[in-house]
């Protein structure tokens, strides 16, 4: 039996059935209505201290959960502030549905308080933008929205609300608690599933066989995964050790292949290994797998692995060709991919097309065996000596720590390590952390950030300290924008302008103000004490003072090949 019930009811309803447990967001006085119906519910809500902070604490729910991640906001301002975080989860394919409240209808386009263009203003950074006018409409666009949100290549899905339409009543059925499915209108299929082949049709079937004659007859194949193959890691696992193919990974794939795995040549790109950049210059078949061919992890395209046919296979038909023109594709989750390139039948089409990649492999130990040293990686496996268990969370912010952590960190599986990618957004690390730690209350959460990242969100140790999550805060201080001071250091003649700060914060002080505890932590001096503040409940911090001339080497400058690296500039 169908009753009216108010859109904001529906709305919280909605996200009940959909197992939605909390929700982060600043109120304002255009989302009330909304807030209020909040208040009826047993969804946590989550008050962040900045809108932008709010965003990523919804992201590190959604990127650690596999869930939907929500996150409320009020017009005008709280929009604009909210923006930073949404275009984040756009680039790296993170599931966020955003409700934000607008002026009423009546008001729309008279410059009313806290009025802003949001349709306009976020088309371009999610999914889809629905600017709710006719609110009987309210139940298809919830159905479409989450569907859209977490279906095929995720991403952020925002819906606007005018104050007025948030009151008013529709008529729709109520929901059983046990409801998984919301009674709405049907999802428009097209939006969902561009690509109507069967798994087992015949367009499948033709670069099934494709694939494997190409890879026959190859002598120096190499796998390129990223973060659109994370979910399926141990099936890749098993195909690279059965076939024997050296992999390479993105920054945001990392984690995919074990540390020690002699297949594994580790990240590509900008802050690359020696292995791996030299192996792309030289490989005569790139299997290129949940990946977008990123500046950052490709280089100069032109001379990107300028001797090698491509296979290129992404769940996005967007993906494909945008970047580099593959030889082979298909527009398919890897999911459904993977399980036929270890049957027999494959791996007796390679063997007849008289696969041996032994002389590739002898050169890649080569490769491996040239040294790559450098202070922050006995830094950063002295750090991960002292955190006590596998079964936790490293997060970054955005500079030279983030990428310290990303060459050195001994990941377990790729779901233990999340940063912010595409977008590269500093203030990531600690709301996203909050985030993380929110969804996953019994997994340590560790945070590494820099002086420059932290201060950019560091309102949010009120929401940490106010939530007692068991987030570890650890601060690699060096006093300058590093990643920028390293550019200037090799381009810019050592003229440091704007990289360098001038004042700096007691962060004990600041913890002590936040009621967090503090350490300052140096290396190989404390680490029994590092260990046992560790151990505390509850969140921490700890301080790393770090030499600022330390860069972040192997380095490809902007618009180099992967093969035309910088060695130089480590300084002990």
């Amino acid at each position: 039996m169908s009753k009216e019930i108010t859109v904001v009811q529906c709305i919280i309803q909605f996200l009940e059935t959909k197992g939605i447990q909390s929700i982060a967001g600043v109120p304002g006085g255009t989302i009330l209505p909304l807030y209020e119906c909040l208040a009826a519910s047993k969804i946590k809500h989550v008050l962040a201290r900045h809108e932008q902070g709010a965003g990523f604490i919804a992201q590190g729910m959604a990127r650690s959960s596999g869930n939907v991640g929500v996150v409320f906001v009020s017009s005008g301002p709280g929009v604009a502030n909210l923006i930073t975080a949404i275009a984040d989860a756009k680039r790296d394919s993170v599931p966020i549905l955003i409700f934000s409240g607008q002026v009423p209808t009546s008001l729309k386009g008279t410059d009313a308080f806290q009025e802003l263009d949001t349709e306009s203003m976020v088309t371009t950074l999610v999914k889809k933008v629905y600017s709710i006018e006719d609110p009987k409409l309210i139940p298809m666009v919830l159905n479409e929205a989450y569907t859209l949100a977490c279906e095929g290549k995720k991403g952020p899905v925002w819906i606007d609300l005018p104050k007025d339409i948030q009151t008013k009543f529709i008529s729709f059925p109520t929901f059983s608690k046990g409801e998984k499915e919301f009674q709405g209108s049907q999802i428009l299929t097209s939006l969902l599933n561009p690509n109507g082949n069967q798994i087992g049709a015949q367009p499948f079937k033709k670069f099934y066989d494709e694939f494997a004659n190409l890879l026959g007859k190859s002598k120096f194949p190499l796998l390129y995964v990223g973060g659109g193959a994370r979910k399926e890691y141990k099936q890749l696992r098993e195909f690279v050790k059965l076939h024997k193919i050296p992999a390479v990974t993105t920054l945001m794939g990392l984690g995919i292949f074990e540390k020690n795995d002699p297949m594994n040549l580790g990240m590509m790109g900008m802050h690359g290994t020696i292995a791996a950049n030299e192996a792309l210059g030289k490989c005569d078949l790139l299997i290129a797998i949940g990946v977008r061919f990123d500046d950052r992890a490709i280089g100069n395209k032109d001379t990107f692995c300028p001797n090698a046919k491509i296979i290129h296979i992404d769940i996005s038909a967007n993906e494909i060709g945008k970047i580099k023109q593959p030889d082979l594709s298909l527009q398919r989750d890897i999911a459904d991919v993977l399980p036929f390139l270890l049957e027999d039948r494959f791996i007796d089409v390679i063997d007849k097309g008289g696969f041996n990649n032994e002389e590739s492999l002898s050169q890649i130990e080569k490769w491996k065996r040239i040294p790559e040293i450098h202070p922050a990686k006995e830094l950063i496996l002295s750090l991960a000596s002292t955190i006590p268990n596998q079964n936790h969370f490293i997060l970054t912010d955005v500079g030279q720590h983030q990428m310290w952590v990303a060459q050195y960190y001994p990941f377990a599986k790729p779901s233990q390590w999340i940063t912010s990618g595409g977008q590269g957004t500093m203030g990531f690390g600690l709301p996203a952390s909050i985030g993380v730690s929110l969804a996953n209350p019994k997994t340590p959460v560790y945070c590494f950030t820099g002086d420059g990242s932290f201060m950019m969100n560091l309102q949010e140790l009120a929401t940490l300290r106010e939530q007692i999550l068991n987030v570890k805060i650890i601060l690699m201080n060096n006093r300058h924008l590093g990643l920028v001071k390293q550019q200037q250091d090799l381009f810019y003649g050592n003229v440091y302008s704007g990289s360098e700060f001038h004042f700096h914060p007691n962060f004990s002080v600041l913890c002590e103000a936040f009621g967090i505890p503090y350490l300052l932590w140096e290396k190989d001096q404390n680490n029994e004490m590092l260990e046992h503040f560790f151990l505390l409940e509850g969140p921490s911090f700890v301080e790393v003072n770090v030499p600022s001339d330390w860069g972040v080497y192997p380095f490809v400058p902007g618009g180099k090949s992967n093969q035309e690296y910088i060695l130089d500039l480590v300084r002990t």
